[in-house]
């Protein structure tokens, strides 16, 4: 199917338009409430009790990589955001900024719509991983830069945790520029807010993510019902979805 049509057929419904591109994942659920097919990890992380850093978990993913295959289907939503973008978050944007990845291909679109000039962010890597710690890195501004004294709003994919925003925030301000507003395609936290910067989406849809020890994935989480990486398997979850193997 054409992106065009993808539009048409379903208009301003953006997860049926999702769901089309084939970037919605839902867990499959038996009669007796039993997930027939996995659970999903999440980037977002936290501490147990013995200060492990653990995957949140959930029966949902939003994969809007898919949607960037399909750059009519991305205009519309760009075109649809920016207007939202214009009511919710006042005053002249300087820029969009793109967090990485997921941000860069919305935030190109939005910056369109919006007349205003876009940059993305990138990560560089700090400290390789060991057997006993994590790869680190830090995001920076290498390919593009943000002239000071301006207003710039960030963009991602999709919002839930805010892992990076905090991040993002710090390198617009150490650069003399304010953060006035994070734009997404989709809200999936309960907040429209993060600390006093409006929240702007086309879709917010609060979404339940659950610790691993949490009784209602416990048993799933014990029989390896999950997919930690859900993007690295997508065709697999897929076809779990709809009920093949």
């Amino acid at each position: 199917m054409k992106a065009s049509e993808l539009v048409e057929i379903a208009g301003t419904d953006y997860i049926e338009t999702l769901r089309r591109c084939g970037g919605y994942y839902a867990t499959r659920l038996g009669e007796d409430g039993r997930r027939l097919s996995p659970l999903v990890g999440y980037a977002g992380k936290y501490e147990d009790p013995y200060g492990e850093m653990l995957q949140w978990v959930g029966d949902v993913y939003y994969n809007f990589a898919k949607v960037e295959e399909f750059p009519h289907v991305l205009k519309q939503f760009g075109s649809h955001l920016a207007e939202d973008v214009g009511v919710y978050i006042l005053g002249e944007i300087d820029y969009v900024l793109g967090a990485p990845m997921g941000g860069i291909a919305i935030a190109v679109s939005l910056a369109r719509h919006l007349d205003c000039r876009f940059a993305f962010a990138e990560k560089k890597v700090t400290a390789l991983a060991t057997p006993e710690s994590r790869e680190k890195s830090k995001l920076l501004l290498s390919r593009h830069e943000i002239v000071p004294g301006s207003k710039v709003v960030l963009v991602e994919d999709v919002c839930n945790n805010f892992s990076t925003t905090e991040e993002l925030v710090a390198l617009v301000r150490s650069g003399g520029s304010e953060v006035i507003g994070i734009a997404c395609e989709l809200n999936r936290s309960p907040e429209t807010k993060w600390g006093e910067l409006p929240v702007v989406s086309l879709r917010h849809i609060p979404t339940a993510q659950y610790r691993q020890h949490d009784p209602l994935v416990a048993v799933d989480i014990q029989a390896s019902n999950v997919v930690w990486k859900p993007k690295d398997e997508w065709a697999r979850l897929m076809a779990a979805m709809k009920g093949g193997d």
